[in-house]
Formats: C-alpha cells, structure tokens, sequence
C-alpha cells in the first residue's frame, strides 16, 4: 500500500511538471520584408531564442507548412520569384519550451508595362511616327514617376530626369524608369518613339463672321484638313468639317454663341488653330446667368458688373464688334465683379459671362 501511494504521488508530479512546461510564456513573432520588390530580396527575422527552424506553406492550394531545410537561424533570406506569394512561420525553442509562430503572408509588387502618353498639337505619318513642325507643341508623359532617363538616338538627353518631355526635334525617343514603390527596379519603355521634324511654319486658319450667326474659313485652300470646335469651360467641343460653320445648326446649349475656331492641318502636316469668333451681337442676350447691370457704360477704364446674388466663379470673354477675342479671364469680387479694361481700345465690345454651366453676353463702350 505504501509502494502504491508513492508511484501515484510520483505520477502526479510528472503530470503538473508537464503541464507547467507546456505554458510556454512566450509568443515569437515575424518581422522584416514582407512586400518585395521584382527582382530583390529581402530577410525575415525573429527574436532571441535557443533553437530555430523555418517553415513555408504554399499560398493557394492548401498543403501543410514544411520545415525549409538548413533555415536554423535567427533570420531568413528570402527573394521575389522563389518565395511570393507564401505562407511563413517560425518555430523556437527556450528552456526546452518549444513554440511555433503565426503565419505571415510574404507578398510582392507587380506593375503593368510602362507606357507613354503623346499630348500636344501634332500629326500622324504613314508609319506611325509623330510629325511636327515649328512652333508645335509636343508632350510625352511617362508612366513610371522615379529613376526617370528619357533617350534621344539611344543618347541619354542631359536634364531629362522628369515623367514629362517636351519634344522639340526629330529623333528616335524611349524613356527608362521605375515605380515609386520600388526606385531600384527599372523598367523599359518596349518601344521606341519616333518623331520627325518639319522645317516650316503652320498656316494659320483665317476665319469671318458674317451675319450674325455664319462663320466662314477663308483659305481652305492652303489645309487638307480641318474642324471647327466651340470652346466652353476650357473644354473643346467638336462641331463640324465644312467650309462654313452656320451656329444654328447646333445644339449644344454651352455653344449656342461661341467662342468658336478652327482647328486645320496644312500641306505639310503641321496644325494651327484660328483665331476665336463670337456669333452674337445684339446689345443683350441672356442665356440663364442672370445680371443686374453693367455699369459705368461706357467706361474709360474698370467696369462693375452686378449679379442678383453671388454666381461664384465667373469666366469672362471680351470680343470686338468683329467677333474676334480680345480679353479673357476671370471676374474677382463676390455679388458685383470688377473687369479692367484699360488697354482695350476705344469701341463696342462684347462680354460673354460663363459660370456653373450658365451664360449670357453683354455689350459695352469703351472709350478713352
């Protein structure tokens, strides 16, 4: 009986000595690279312990974690096209007390093809290449935003480190760079841009009002192209192609009066646009932005322009008794707005008010 009760007693302190020993009071943890970039490395690390092995689990297709042979140190190395996307976890040991870490998902950047976008005034060759001529405006805007070198004939163009280029000769044009997330992972533009340069000056579209709402291209002659557009809100909209542009076989309520223009592509490609024209000339024409009165009228220098309540933003044009713009801008103030008109010569103008999709036209005197 006492040999009985000594075993159990014994027993009992191997049992508590285990479940002691399993309470573990400590939790090990991940840290380090967890977002790589393409073709980089990165290390994963833990803290302090006696013993460590590493474990990997595929991201998709279930599987358990495996023991990554060799993996025993206190950090992994791990890289971009062995390792992402996966599961990693760590197991330690301290004090004969052995525990595994949570899982950590180790992932990586992907980023589309680099590309470029063509912005400006220019045309389009038989085979694709970019056609401009003097005075045209040519933009190329790059997709990457960091380790920017834009190439001119494969030469590196000194200076030109940013995502836009403004193009002003003929040549073969690429550009090389990197995301911002990962500055050290450069990409290539696949292609090559190629630009060629006309030596010559573009004609320029010569366009008249007539009547009151027929406006006419007077040298068509000298174009193989060309639009006529309405300018509204800083936004172009593209009305017609033919040789004269009658304003009321249009519909579009922001181009009821214009500014209309041209814009043409002469015989050697190159683009111009016209001057601006206004069809409206009668002394009031409201087109749903109410205003009070203009005043004083005529003016020698400043006008006042009185609003039934403040409009907020008022954009402004101020056009000839000919249609062509001579002014524009914004009106500063809140209910009554203030235009300068000082260096504006002596005779009958109109002021076409825009604001919140409304409009009207006012006219005025200036004189000296």
């Amino acid at each position: 009986m006492k040999n009985l009760s000594l075993y159990l007693s014994l027993l009992f302190v191997l049992i508590a000595a285990g479940a002691v020993s399993a309470q573990c009071d400590f939790e090990p943890e991940i840290a380090g690279d967890l977002m790589l970039c393409p073709e980089s490395e990165g290390v994963l690390n833990t803290g302090s312990y006696d013993s460590y092995q590493w474990y990997k689990r595929p991201f998709s297709g279930g599987g358990d974690a495996e023991a990554i042979p060799g993996a025993t140190d206190s950090f992994l190395t791990v890289n971009y096209y062995d390792d992402v996307p996966a599961w990693f976890s760590v197991e330690v040991e301290r004090d004969t007390c052995v525990v595994r870490s949570e899982e950590v998902l180790l992932d990586g950047y992907a980023f589309l093809p680099p590309f470029v976008e063509t912005i400006g005034d220019f045309t389009i060759g038989p085979n694709g290449e970019t056609i401009i001529c003097n005075n045209d405006s040519l933009r190329y805007l790059f997709s990457m935003d960091t380790s920017i070198q834009w190439y001119r004939n494969f030469e590196p163009i000194p200076g030109a480190t940013d995502p836009e280029l403004i193009v002003t000769e003929g040549g073969s044009y690429f550009a090389e760079g990197a995301p911002y997330e990962c500055p050290e992972f450069i990409m290539q533009l696949g292609v090559t841009l190629q630009v060629d340069k006309v030596d010559a000056d573009a004609a320029i579209p010569q366009i008249e009002l007539e009547g009151y709402d027929e406006i006419t291209l007077l040298n068509p002659g000298e174009f193989v192209d060309w639009q006529w557009y309405c300018e509204w809100s800083g936004e172009l909209t593209h009305l017609a192609d033919s040789e004269t542009m009658i304003n009321g076989h249009f519909f579009y309520q922001e181009c009821s009066i214009g500014p209309f223009l041209v814009r043409g592509v002469d015989m050697n490609g190159c683009i111009a646009w016209s001057n601006e024209i206004i069809t409206i000339i009668n002394s009031v024409e409201e087109r749903g932005l109410e205003v009070n009165r203009v005043y004083p009228n005529p003016a020698t220098d400043r006008l006042l322009l009185e609003f039934p309540e403040d409009p907020g933003m008022v954009q402004y044009s101020l056009f000839d008794s000919g249609g062509q713009l001579v002014q524009k801008g914004e009106l500063q103030g809140a209910q009554t707005k203030h235009l300068n008109i000082g260096t504006v010569p002596s005779g009958s103008y109109f002021i076409q008010l825009s604001s919140n999709g409304l409009q009207s036209v006012v006219q005025i005197q200036k004189v000296k």
